[in-house]
């Protein structure tokens, strides 16, 4: 009866902020339908700290695009997403996560907690770094050529969102480090030290990622680098990486792997 009565609350108050999220514009219709899944599983199954971590991946992704517009920031041209995440996007980032977390409900091992950990660590870094990074006053480069690109290209990088992403990470280990605190568990400095360094590594590998293999197209009209199929209402040309990895498999690869590599140095080292 209480695991029922969490559910519930789970699923009434992902309701509630899945339409908050709408108003402000930062979730589309399919993206509030997947924050409520989502949140009403982080209730329902996870320890009662896990929805504030992904709560804070959201809200503060939320907040930095607010401030952008604010700033009068405009929508970058050259992404295939627009500045509100639909469905696909929710769950390319933290559908790992959940699933790690479902993991700790079953098996009550803490090395699935960690891996949870990580990922929304990786994901905030990952948001952080490409929202924030767009405000660099130097051109992103190339991960791999170090070629200049266009702001907002995935596969880019520059000091200002590698900076960002490092906070990012920090922001979840650190919050997850209070809530345990709070819970009077212990937390060592190694492994604060260890997830911090796995979602700042996400960031890079999905720029990695983003560099080697997601599909990038060229526009015939102004010839600038893109994600998207058409650009200036003209189809686009493929110019690399593979057709069919879009940014949400890119994002949806970096998640699994990070979850899957804390899960196993976890479980190597702090067992």
């Amino acid at each position: 009866m209480v695991f029922f009565y969490q559910f519930m609350l789970g699923l009434f108050a992902s309701i509630f902020v899945a339409a908050a999220a709408f108003v402000f514009q930062w979730l589309t219709i399919s993206g509030a339908l997947a924050a409520i899944l989502c949140g009403t599983l982080v209730i329902g199954f996870g320890p009662w700290y896990s929805i504030f971590l992904i709560g804070f991946f959201f809200a503060s992704s939320g907040i930095i695009g607010l401030l952008k517009k604010m700033r009068r920031q405009p929508e970058l041209a050259v992404l295939a997403k627009g500045a509100r995440r639909d469905a696909k996007q929710v769950f390319a980032n933290i559908a790992p996560s959940i699933f790690a977390l479902l993991l700790v409900f079953w098996t009550k091992e803490p090395l699935f907690l960690w891996g949870f950990v990580a990922g929304i660590a990786s994901c905030t870094a990952d948001t952080w770094g490409s929202e924030i990074g767009v405000l660099s006053p130097s051109p992103p480069r190339h991960l791999l050529t170090g070629k200049k690109l266009p702001p907002g290209l995935s596969g880019g990088v520059s000091w200002l969102g590698t900076a960002a992403s490092l906070a990012g990470s920090l922001a979840i280990t650190g919050l997850f480090a209070a809530a345990l605190w709070l819970n009077g568990k212990p937390f060592s400095l190694d492994l604060w030290l260890t997830l911090t360094a796995l979602g700042f590594c996400g960031s890079l590998l999905d720029s990695l990622l983003g560099a080697a293999i997601q599909v990038r197209y060229q526009c015939p009209v102004c010839h600038q680098y893109t994600e998207k199929k058409v650009h200036h209402d003209v189809a686009t040309k493929q110019v690399g990486g593979l057709s069919f990895v879009t940014n949400e498999g890119v994002n949806l690869l970096t998640s699994i792997v990070i979850v899957f590599v804390s899960v196993l140095l976890t479980g190597s080292f702090f067992k």
